[in-house]
């Protein structure tokens, strides 16, 4: 049963004393409730987020501007005559293209826009890149951050601290295939992300528009694709601008001595089509998974430049050599290659 006697009232003195102690009480609570715990005091993070000074932004070193290469400014245009011209051989590709690089006429095609995996084709482009910012003797020293290859990739042979040229690295890009000496092309001149993006809008500058790159070796990637034309128009530009280009490609061997700057390098052309066309004067050869065999191949006769490009294709060289050949004959000239065995 509830109690009936009256509650003592209280002074107003006494009521004042006894709210301030109550607020004092509560604001404790709340300020130790607001403190970090000792694990979380001791945390790198926390500290720094409890020394720096609220209400203002983080202000670290002043970062340098990423350099802005240099592009090439040609627009370059194939005008498609494959319908004057019929018969080329059979030829297993997934797309392909030939082009008379002097005339600028499509001599045969099979889906030329189609953007497929270009391997390392892809070294036509970033070596494009590397020749209109950088002189051929320029020195690259190699650091650790461009050595990150997987050990299936391809490489030169290169090491932290090693000097070589821009040709010289070239010459490693485009007959071994050397992933090691595009990397270092990129990531120690100037950087992998403004190289790469300079090959993107390298390609803008020349008005091709199918093909797009995230690495300048040519790994599989879904975002690295490009479409035989293109490649086409690469290479063309490659040939008629930098002699030492056209130099390269067309070595079956090239050896670098050993010296100060860096060990001896041996490099064999990985590229057969030197082998097996007596015309052959290049270019590039590619293959992974996704993209299977390609060939970029370049042939010259009396005068006559021809390009073709092939992608997953299961007899790259081959016809490679065959579709070439062709293309002379197509121009007036005789065929290089032993008339085919009659068939009993």
């Amino acid at each position: 049963m509830p109690s009936l006697l009256p509650t003592p009232r209280l002074s107003r003195r006494h009521r004042r004393t006894l709210a301030a102690t109550a607020g004092t009480a509560v604001l404790a609570i709340v300020v130790l409730a607001n403190q970090p715990s000792a694990r979380d005091a001791a945390h790198p993070q926390a500290r720094a987020a409890a020394a720096r000074p609220v209400g203002r932004a983080d202000t670290g070193p002043p970062r340098t501007p990423a350099p802005v290469l240099a592009l090439l400014h040609r627009h370059v245009a194939f005008t498609d005559e494959s319908a004057a011209h019929r018969g080329a051989p059979g030829v297993d590709a997934l797309a392909g293209i030939l082009v008379d690089v002097d005339t600028g006429a499509i001599l045969w095609a099979r889906n030329p826009h189609q953007a497929l995996p270009p391997a390392s084709t892809t070294k036509v482009l970033s070596s494009l890149v590397a020749l209109e910012n950088f002189a051929p003797d320029m020195l690259v020293t190699v650091t650790a951050d461009a050595l990150h290859q997987a050990g299936d990739e391809t490489r030169m042979g290169l090491v932290v601290g090693n000097r070589l040229t821009v040709r010289e690295l070239l010459s490693g890009m485009l007959l071994v295939s050397g992933n090691d000496a595009a990397d270092a092309m990129a990531v120690d001149t100037a950087g992998m992300d403004p190289f790469v993006a300079a090959m993107n809008r390298q390609l803008e500058a020349l008005g091709l528009h199918d093909s797009h790159f995230v690495t300048p070796v040519g790994l599989d990637d879904p975002a690295q694709l490009a479409s035989a034309y293109d490649l086409a128009a690469v290479a063309a530009t490659d040939v008629t601008t930098f002699p030492v280009f056209r130099q390269i490609v067309s070595q079956t061997y090239a050896a670098l001595p050993a010296s100060d700057l860096h060990q001896e390098f041996d490099l064999t052309n990985l590229n057969r089509l030197l082998r097996i066309y007596p015309a052959a004067t290049g270019i590039k050869p590619g293959w992974t998974g996704d993209a299977g065999a390609c060939l970029v191949g370049m042939a010259e006769r009396d005068g006559h430049r021809l390009i073709s490009v092939l992608l997953n294709s299961s007899r790259v060289y081959t016809d490679s050599r065959d579709l070439l050949d062709w293309g002379f004959v197509e121009e007036g000239l005789p065929s290089l290659l032993p008339p085919p065995t009659p068939q009993r």
